[in-house]
């Protein structure tokens, strides 16, 4: 059962979907590249996180229409607040509300995506950039610093994760000779990890699990090319 919406919100629907989109899309497309990660690794972030909440709060309210209930009060929003991991938790059990057209495709996206090593700790360091991270540096000039790592330590622990995929990464990594093929290779496990959670939601829309008003608007939260390097 779904409710109608307004055509503002119809409008507006599409542009957190597009948004949502575009950004994931460049975060991915800047960590393709990514060289230094003191240096790159907020930008990233920044355009990773906030690409990942808004498909995440958009899933959460699709699927609360498709319940026949309004969309999602602010509060309801803000209670989440930018906390990537939180938001996840509420949506991931979302993915099979409906059978939809190909319950086994979203099954093993879901399969997959579970049994991914590396993908927790980036949503992790995602959660903890979007909660407080952003801000990270600045409270320690206003002398409130804050009781937890920072986030580009996060995004460290993130990065080190992948050499426990493929030791022999971590050899290559310390090799000049090999470095720039063997970060491309590192670049591109987190890339995918990402990517395909990121497909497990797009399948649900597509499909129609999350309900038919997500099916209807699926084709906008599509990623687009990532450019290779």
């Amino acid at each position: 059962m779904t409710t109608g919406l307004t055509q503002e919100q119809k409008l507006s629907l599409i542009h957190e979907c597009t948004d949502a989109s575009s950004l994931f899309t460049r975060g991915l497309d800047m960590l393709t590249s990514i060289r230094d990660d003191d240096t790159g690794a907020v930008a990233v972030m920044s355009l990773l996180a906030l690409g990942a909440e808004k498909m995440l709060k958009l899933t959460i309210g699709l699927a609360a229409v498709d319940r026949g209930e309004s969309w999602p009060s602010k509060g309801d929003m803000q209670a989440i607040g930018h906390r990537v991991m939180k938001a996840d938790l509420v949506a991931r059990p979302l993915v099979d509300l409906r059978p939809g057209t190909a319950p086994g495709h979203v099954a093993d996206l879901k399969d997959r995506v579970a049994a991914d090593s590396v993908l927790p700790t980036l949503l992790e360091a995602l959660d903890r950039f979007g909660a407080a991270g952003r801000f990270y540096h600045l409270d320690i000039l206003a002398e409130k610093t804050q009781p937890e790592q920072s986030p580009k330590h996060l995004w460290h622990d993130a990065t080190a994760a992948v050499m426990t995929q493929d030791p022999k990464l971590a050899s290559a990594i310390d090799s000049a000779a090999d470095f720039a093929a063997a970060r491309r290779r590192w670049n591109q496990v987190m890339v995918t990890a990402l990517q395909l959670w990121w497909e497990l939601y797009h399948a649900a829309w597509q499909t129609g699990a999350v309900g038919d008003l997500a099916r209807q608007y699926s084709g906008e939260l599509k990623l687009r090319a990532i450019a290779t390097v």
